[in-house]
């Protein structure tokens, strides 16, 4: 039986052969159509268009609300920081170390002898009672610098930590109120807050740090501290480290021990220590006081003046417990240029001093030794390498660390300056001389 569909096929087949050319064409040809685009309508091109025109408006009105707004923040940042009363601290005067002349001794008249009277128990008390007496009035200057860190504990619980030291007050300029602390209390921390003398607490904020001390000024707007705590607190007295002589009492207020409101007496054991740190140097005193090796403070001489910041970090490494402290006439200056966030110019060197005798014993030249140069630094970039021999800035003659210190003083951050050094080589000490650009410190 044969296949309906392939005879059916066969038969359209055969149909198709009759076929001509047009008709087959025709008998497969496809409707064919046309799209046509729809007219646009004018009512929706004009509101599209008005959407546009006023989404442009609302930007560029935003846009210059946003603009105008943050220049008048800058501008007002600009304002209150320029019309802000300066801080002004007044600087002492560095003896010249030449020995006055020596006068004749006065003629002593015979007076009657008399003999010494027994130190009794009773007197060392009371001599230890106006001591504390005498600390009084410096309390009333020293508070507590409180640093907090907010975080998680290991089972995620909200946890925060805390670490205090002392601060001193040092200046009030009508405005604000300026704190001198250290950097360990407030680095990387959430919240800044400082205890007054009557125990009341207020927020700070963070104004200026020197990296080569480690000190940190803050500062509390007036109007932030109740009138109770204004009448109870003082400014500091700053006295003068250069009166200071070895075998003086001193007293330690702060946290020389470690904690907070404590109080010690001793003896300076010397004045002549210094601590050289990357551009300049500083007088250290050094006391008889057993202290913390984390202890904060001031020591004050018998007047009640402060004569020295409690600094630690600079102490010998075999003797950190002893109280040891930064002079405050060197660091009346830097006390007073972070009080007014001013920049300090910064070379980045460390040196040393070329006494006569290490001259005599290595044959290097008088000068600024120097021991180590800053990553990065002005200096570095200008060429000045380690065991150069510092001995002008600005064709100035230096032969101490002081001296380059106070010549890179008088200088601006951004000014180019000639130092010019000797380097030792093959043949001896050439003398070269570089252009170091002064940045901020």
């Amino acid at each position: 039986m044969e296949n309906p569909d392939k005879e059916h096929l066969e038969e359209a087949e055969k149909e198709r052969e009759g076929e001509t050319p047009e008709e087959h064409e025709e008998a497969y040809s496809f409707v064919k159509e046309t799209i046509k685009e729809k007219p646009l309508d004018r009512r929706t091109v004009l509101r599209r268009a008005g959407w546009i025109a006023g989404a442009a408006v609302l930007f560029g009105v935003i846009a210059a609300l946003v603009f105008s707004i943050t220049i008048s923040g800058i501008d007002k940042y600009r304002e209150d920081k320029e019309s802000a009363p300066k801080v002004n601290i007044p600087q002492d005067e560095e003896p010249s170390g030449e020995e006055d002349e020596e006068t004749p001794p006065e003629e002593e008249s015979q007076a009657p002898v008399q003999e010494p009277a027994e130190f009794t128990l009773a007197d060392y008390s009371n001599l230890y009672k106006d001591m504390v007496q005498q600390a009084q009035e410096p309390k009333k200057a020293i508070v507590t610098v409180i640093g907090n860190t907010s975080g998680t504990d290991w089972f995620n619980n909200p946890s925060e930590s805390q670490k205090q030291i002392s601060g001193l007050i040092v200046a009030n300029n009508g405005q604000d109120l300026f704190v001198l602390t250290e950097y360990r209390v407030v680095d990387n921390v959430d919240r800044i807050q400082i205890t007054f003398c009557d125990g009341s607490t207020v927020d700070a904020r963070f104004q200026k740090t020197d990296s080569n001390t480690g000190l940190t000024v803050l500062k509390v707007p007036l109007s932030e501290i109740s009138q109770e705590s204004q009448n109870c607190l003082s400014v500091a007295s700053l006295g003068s480290s250069y009166s200071v002589s070895q075998g003086e009492p001193v007293i330690a207020i702060g946290s020389p021990m470690g904690y907070s409101d404590s109080i010690a007496y001793g003896l300076i054991t010397s004045v002549s220590n210094t601590v050289n740190v990357v551009d300049g140097e500083y007088n250290l005193l050094t006391t008889d006081i057993m202290g913390s090796s984390d202890g904060s403070g001031i020591l004050v001489n018998l007047n009640g003046e402060v004569v020295g910041v409690i600094a630690q970090s600079f102490g010998l490494e075999d003797s950190r417990n002893i109280v040891t402290a930064l002079a405050i006439s060197q660091i009346k200056e830097l006390i007073e240029q972070l009080s007014n966030n001013t920049d300090n110019p910064y070379a980045g060197i460390r040196g040393m001093d070329v006494t006569d005798e290490i001259a005599a014993n290595t044959g290097m030249p008088k000068g600024v030794f120097v021991d180590m140069i800053a990553e990065d630094s002005p200096a570095m970039q200008a060429g000045i390498q380690k065991a150069d021999v510092i001995t002008a800035v600005k064709e100035n003659e230096v032969v101490t660390v002081k001296q380059y210190q106070n010549e890179l003083k008088k200088c601006s951050v951004g000014e180019m300056i000639k130092i010019k050094v000797m380097r030792k080589g093959a043949e001896g000490y050439v003398e070269l001389e570089f252009d170091v650009t002064l940045t901020a410190s």
